[in-house]
This record gives C-alpha cells, structure tokens and sequence, in this order.
C-alpha cells in the first residue's frame, strides 16, 4: 500500500507542476532591454517560433506571467513570450529587478493552488489531495480527498472548505477555514460485528502557508471535525496535516 501510494504521489505532483494555467499580474510593469536584444516567442515556450526582436534599452510592458514565462509588449504594440530568467538583464525604473520579487507577487495574487499533504488522523496515517481556486487573496475555496489507514479501521474523507487569509501579503502567511463534508468509515474484517458508517463532518481549520519559491508552497494545518453519528454522541476528530502545492 505504501509502495502504491508513492508512486501515485509521484505521479500528482509530476501534473501538478505542469504549467498549463495562466496567471495574471494586477497591474502591468514597466521592464528596460539591458542586453543587446531579447528574442520574443510566440508562446510560453522556447519550442514556439520567435517573431520579435526587442534591442536594447527599448521598454516593454509585462502583460501576463505563466509559470516561468512572462507576456511582454512593446512600444510598437507587438506582443510576445519570453522566460522569466532574462529578468536578471532588466531593471525597472532604472532598479535591478531579482526573480523572487515576482514570485512573490504571483504568491499573493494566486488563482488556482493543488497539493498533496500527509499527517495524523485520530492516531492513523492520514493523506489527501486538494484543489483551491481564490476569489480574492483573502478568500479562497478548496475540495479535498483523503484517506486514512488505522490499526482497527480505515477512512475515507470528503470536505469542502472556506478559506481565509486575514494577512494575505506575508511570505508566511496564516488561515483559517470552515467546512463540511462526510468520512466513510471501514472497521477491518477481522473485528467482530464490524459495520460500515458513513458521517457528515463539520470542521474547522487553522494553519499557515509559506512561500518556498517560485511556485511552490509549504504548508502546515492543524484540523478539528465533529462526525455528526446516529447515536447520542458525536465524535470529536481531530487531523494534523503537513504538505506541499504549486500554484498557478
């Protein structure tokens, strides 16, 4: 099962990184030509043809940025594609410009964020999978799916979340979220009477994100859920999470 799960893993996080969505910036930017000429594509790769040349010291304003790929137009109006790392020959209002400065930007002005995540759930190994879309950097939504393997009993986890960032601008950035969703619950054969149940859960989260680079984000959560069961008790859960996510 471990082995299975590996390699699945593996395998998520080959899609994920992946650069086939856009991401925006808020506002354009202003770039100055400082080597003798920057060739432009006609897409977000060096596979696409070029059908531009910008010469030195000519400016050129950042339209788009997609992954490592930036979006330029010039003053003439033609628009094309050339790699982030040609940022290190640029300046923007006579200043040097460093890679990280957009990273960061495309942190705090994110759309879409998937990850893989692995912890604790009730004393059993839990992993799941989810995907966010942000309405705004402070508010966010996210679908999730998990799956934990204890001694007695494994489980199956379902949950929709609201995110939000109340100080979304931090490399290091804090949250909170409340959701709902249901956990199958399969006792292992071997127990006596052993009965499947299915629950609604009722959570709420805290946790923080930390911008590694680029794309890439570290994270850490800490989870309390109600299991809403048929008998008089409700079950109290509660899962520790740490993982990691690109984000587009």
């Amino acid at each position: 099962m471990t082995k299975y799960f590996f390699t699945s893993f593996l395998l998520l996080v080959g899609f994920l990184i992946s650069p086939t969505l856009l991401a925006e910036t808020d506002q354009a930017s202003m770039l100055r030509i400082e080597v003798p000429f920057i060739e432009l594509h006609s897409g977000p790769s060096a596979g696409y043809p070029v059908v531009h040349v910008v010469e030195k010291n000519e400016d050129v304003t950042v339209l788009v940025k997609r992954t490592s790929w930036l979006k330029v137009k010039d003053k003439r109006g033609i628009e094309g594609w050339l790699h982030e790392d040609d940022l290190f020959s640029f300046s923007q209002h006579g200043s040097a410009i460093i890679q990280e400065e957009f990273s960061l930007e495309s942190f705090h002005n994110r759309d879409v964020e998937a990850g893989v995540m692995y912890g604790d759930l009730e004393g059993a190994n839990f992993y799941n999978v989810y995907l966010g879309y942000a309405f705004t950097p402070v508010f966010s939504a996210e679908i999730s799916a998990g799956k934990a393997l204890g001694s007695i009993s494994d489980s199956n986890v379902f949950e929709v979340m609201l995110i939000s960032q109340p100080i979304p601008d931090l490399i290091v950035t804090p949250y909170l979220g409340i959701g709902g969703g249901i956990i199958d619950t399969k006792p292992h054969s071997v127990l006596a009477d052993s009965v499947s149940r299915q629950s609604t859960l009722m959570s709420a989260a805290a946790g923080i994100k930390y911008h590694l680079a680029r794309n890439f984000i570290l994270r850490a959560e800490y989870k309390y859920s109600l299991a809403l069961t048929d008998r008089d008790i409700n079950e109290e859960i509660q899962t520790w999470k740490l993982g990691f996510s690109v984000f587009f």
